[in-house]
């Protein structure tokens, strides 16, 4: 059996299974998970990688993969974030709306997914803000979209056509049970051409998500089994497998196991097998105060033999004052291993990220990051993010001042590994929110560096610009434009070698009747050799 068909296969019968009346009107529902549209909740944005914000709430703590939540400058919506994946008290958003410059520490708003029970004990109304289309909560939801990628690179005449489709899932006490279940499906279809005039067609369908669900997020007792994320569990990100855990109101004990998918088509693969557990002390959820210490074990086998065994700790606190997440994994090597020159115990993967806020328009903040490989979660490139990625290892400290309309910052980075080897930049950021109706927003960033490489006989000096103005034509319209120079010399050649890279794009996002959101952008870069154009649309219809 191929793998696209078994994938579909599974997709199948997800969608029996979701469709499928109760086995038993006598059985008792399981509470029902409703939305709590009085009692907003507050998290703080914990750490950043690329364009991923990390904020410290989770399942727990009342959220669901899709849901939007929203950073809170002063009394106004900064920006707008929707959760990709989640732990415990973890999630992983994406910035899908208003300002980009979201920085450590700052509030994050959302109303969590409460029990039908905890909701009568709290007197909180149940009732779902629009009314018209119900977007999470008990019964089936999630998303059906359509999209459409083309890239076009001159003079070499290559380039690609993309359609694609995706479909997201997500159910609570389907039928009136206990049960739910969570499924992603991407199927797309690439047509490349070359110079030549000469065309490959490669197709493929992909299941990132396909579990199901004992019991709603946050309750005493769950299980998911299949195909999913473990984000409680850094280094572990996609498995075929169990999950169980226990939540009480200050720990949480966790317990998987399974085999990670194939790396190349995520077909179902038993090649590695995954083993671990962990434990999660926190904080009453809804405190003013959060924290949270995970830790725990994994031991990852490789056809029966040791692939990779290793201890992780994770630490998340915020408070008014500070912002602090903090990871550390410590390896455990096999005497063969050690024969070859490894520790026998040996740290790996650390980061560490904090900011100070002695006041609300004044944050120092910090960083120190050697993690070999970090998932990021993006659609699309620039040099900007480009760079950001090669220079992401090493340590850094700056300052941020944050206005109830203006902000600006200065930070300082000493690259220490990675692709771009030892380098120091600075960066300088301004950026002002919300300027007349149209809610204009500028932000604009400046970057200066240099990279010394004897070894290579290089020396680098290079300074990257970049610009971004939004606005909102009207509610739920929202534009940007932005744009970019990155340049940088080799001042060791004769003569010396320079090389630049000028882009500039648009971005509209339309969001219709909270059930249908449509985005069209386009970016033009050009570069030394070569100059490439991209278009993208979209169309999801939410339920």
């Amino acid at each position: 059996m191929t793998g696209n068909l078994r994938n579909l296969i599974c997709a199948g019968l997800l969608l029996a299974l979701a469709a499928a009346p109760a086995a038993s009107q006598q059985a008792q529902p399981a509470p029902a998970a409703v939305q709590d549209t009085t009692a907003a909740s507050t998290a703080n944005v914990t750490s950043l990688a690329g364009n991923t914000v990390y904020v410290n709430a989770g399942r727990s703590d009342g959220l669901l993969e899709g849901m939007e939540l929203q950073v809170i400058r002063r009394d106004s919506v900064a920006s707008t974030l929707r959760v990709q994946f989640l732990s415990s008290h973890q999630a992983a958003c994406e910035i899908i709306r208003g300002s980009s410059d979201v920085v450590m520490g700052e509030v994050v708003r959302f109303y969590p997914q409460l029990t039908a029970t905890a909701s009568a004990q709290t007197g909180a109304s149940v009732a779902q803000r629009g009314g018209a289309h119900r977007l999470s909560g008990p019964g089936l939801h999630g998303r059906v979209g359509g999209r459409y990628l083309r890239a076009q690179e001159d003079p070499t005449n290559t380039g690609f056509d993309q359609p694609s489709l995706d479909m997201r899932l997500d159910g609570q006490a389907l039928a009136g049970t206990r049960i739910g279940l969570a499924a992603d499906l991407r199927t797309r279809r690439t047509v490349s051409s070359t110079g030549g005039g000469n065309s490959t067609v490669d197709g493929h369908t992909r299941v990132y998500q396909a579990a199901l669900l004992w019991d709603a997020p946050g309750a005493a007792f769950r299980v998911a089994a299949g195909r999913q994320y473990l984000t409680a569990v850094t280094s572990v990100s996609l498995f075929d497998g169990a999950l169980m855990e226990l939540n009480g109101s200050h720990l949480t004990v966790g317990a998987f196991g399974g085999y990670e998918p194939e790396p190349d088509n995520l077909g179902f693969s038993t090649t590695i097998k995954d083993a671990g557990g962990y434990l999660q002390f926190h904080g009453r959820p809804g405190g003013r105060s959060t924290w949270a210490l995970t830790t725990g074990a994994v031991a990852s086998y490789a056809n029966s033999k040791a692939n990779r065994e290793f201890a992780f700790g994770q630490l998340s606190v915020s408070t008014q004052y500070l912002s602090l997440y903090g990871l550390q994994e410590v390896d455990y090597y096999q005497p063969w291993k050690v024969a070859l020159g490894e520790q026998k115990i040996s740290p790996t993967n650390t980061y560490l990220s904090g900011s100070i806020r002695p006041t609300q328009w004044l944050a120092f903040n910090g960083t120190y990051d050697d993690r070999r490989n970090v998932r990021l979660y993006r659609d699309a490139v620039d040099p900007a993010t480009e760079f950001d990625d090669s220079y992401r290892e090493g340590y850094g400290a700056g300052l941020a001042l944050l206005g109830r309309r203006v902000r600006a910052s200065g930070d300082w980075h000493h690259s220490a590994g990675g692709t771009a080897g030892q380098a120091v930049y600075y960066t300088s950021t301004l950026g002002v929110d919300r300027l007349t109706a149209l809610r204009f927003s500028v932000l604009g960033r400046g970057t200066w560096y240099t990279n010394s490489d004897a070894a290579t006989n290089t020396d680098i000096k290079g300074w990257l610009y970049t610009g971004r103005i939004g606005f909102d034509p009207f509610g739920p319209w929202h534009i940007d434009l932005n744009g970019g120079v990155r340049n940088e010399e080799n001042t060791i050649t004769t003569p010396a070698v320079s090389v630049r890279h000028t882009w500039f794009g648009l971005d509209s996002d339309l969001s219709l009747a909270r059930a249908w959101f449509i985005s069209i952008s386009a970016q033009r870069e050009v570069g030394p050799l070569t100059t490439t154009i991209q278009t993208y649309g979209s169309i999801t219809w939410r339920f």
